[in-house]
């Protein structure tokens, strides 16, 4: 994002918070209760001193931030690490609740790609067709770009709120996916270079596939999200925000300034597919648990959508919604990042090793993390394994105390 007078950038600074609120005793009996449906009747043994590790990691990272969110951690689908601490309101020291949801940001990337690839798995449409055979109207240099470029970030196009920064007046009411096409429509800005040639992080691109399923669909992005994602998943909590239908949910979690003050929503709030999906930690490993199972995408498509569809530079590429990095211990990593109005938030896969870490904050205080930092606490020795738990995992209780 580019410095600029719009609230909307600020959420691109990195995230944190205030003195955190570990859970009370009635609180961490729901955590059991609710880690229970995750574990079921499933055994998987983890060694105890892996399991410690991680804990012991994870409880210094929320005390020594003062972090506000929630953190999950996996292996194989099964927790072994959750916590929600901190706020949904700071200033007011309103507690954060197992419910709560947030603003997940750039991480709504891997679900609308997620849907694009079911659609092509249907036949409904081939990531090798050209945009405008589902947005006719755009202008005819747009019949170049491929939904292929924009899963990968290959379009060329230039960022949506830089044009309409310059082209929209009104910035008091919210704009939408079809208010910014009707602006390419119109207007057709200039791209940043021809489709293919390199790649380029866009957010245009993701709003333009959101664009694209709504046509094949014939329904809101947000319903289809809840049909195709949300309710497969068991994400009863989460949800795509449709400012046009919808009044505001009571567990929607506003992001929080560097001086602790609410962010509002602003005109660029309105459009999703690049963001807008809102959600917990949890709830996103139902996700990951379900995209794991193959119910969502079959393993052939998945491995497509984790390749590297760019050069790898410094380490790190981007595949098909997913941002790719290669790690000298753990293998390939594949992940996402998503900051947006006070939410800084990441969700990383380890295939190497079957673990998934979740960090969402709710805040610009307290959340700067290093990513290295967070993988060298999963470079496990094969020591550790020796020392095996002598119960399954469900039996134990790894929520946050």
């Amino acid at each position: 994002m580019r410095i600029s007078v719009f609230l909307f950038f600020s959420a691109f600074i990195i995230s944190c918070t205030d003195s955190p609120t570990f859970f009370s005793k009635n609180q961490k009996s729901k955590s059991e209760i609710a880690q229970k449906k995750y574990i079921n009747e499933k055994e998987l043994l983890i060694p105890k001193a892996e399991i410690k590790s991680i804990q012991k990691y994870f409880k210094k990272f929320v005390r020594k931030k003062s972090f506000n969110g929630s953190i999950a951690v996996a292996k194989k689908g099964e927790i072994v690490f959750d916590t929600i601490s901190g706020y949904s309101n700071v200033k007011r020291r309103i507690k954060l609740k197992e419910n709560s949801v947030q603003q997940i940001a750039s991480i709504t990337k891997p679900i609308t790609a997620t849907v694009i690839l079911q659609l092509a798995g249907e036949g409904k449409l081939k990531i090798t067709d050209t945009i405008t055979k589902y947005l006719t109207e755009l202008p005819e240099n747009y019949s170049q770009v491929t939904i292929k470029h924009l899963l990968s970030h290959r379009s060329g196009l230039s960022q949506y709120y830089y044009y309409c920064d310059h082209l929209i007046d009104d910035r008091k009411h919210l704009i939408y996916n079809d208010t910014v096409l009707c602006v390419m429509n119109f207007h057709n800005p200039d791209p940043n270079f021809k489709p293919g040639k390199k790649y380029n992080y866009c957010n245009t691109n993701y709003l333009l596939l959101a664009s694209i399923i709504e046509v094949i669909e014939s329904e809101s992005y947000a319903n289809v999200i809840k049909k195709r994602i949300l309710d497969k998943c068991g994400m009863q909590n989460s949800f795509v925000f449709d400012f046009r239908e919808d009044t505001v949910p009571s567990n929607l979690v506003y992001g929080h300034t560097i001086w602790n003050k609410l962010f509002e929503f602003d005109y660029l709030d309105g459009i999703v597919g690049d963001k807008g999906l809102f959600s917990n930690a949890k709830e996103m490993l139902l996700f990951d648990k379900t995209l794991n199972s193959g119910e969502l995408l079959n393993d052939s498509t998945k491995k497509l959508a984790f390749t590297p569809h760019n050069k790898m530079k410094h380490g790190k590429s981007y595949g098909l919604g997913w941002r790719i990095k290669k790690h000298e211990k753990l293998g390939k990593i594949v992940y996402h990042t998503g900051w947006w109005h006070g939410n800084r938030n990441i969700y990383i896969k380890i295939p190497k090793n079957d673990y998934t870490i979740v960090i969402l904050s709710n805040s610009l205080r307290g959340s700067k993390y290093n990513m290295n930092d967070i993988l060298e606490q999963f470079e496990f020795d094969i020591s550790l394994n020796i020392d095996k738990p002598s119960s399954p995992l469900f039996k134990k209780d790894y929520s946050m105390k």
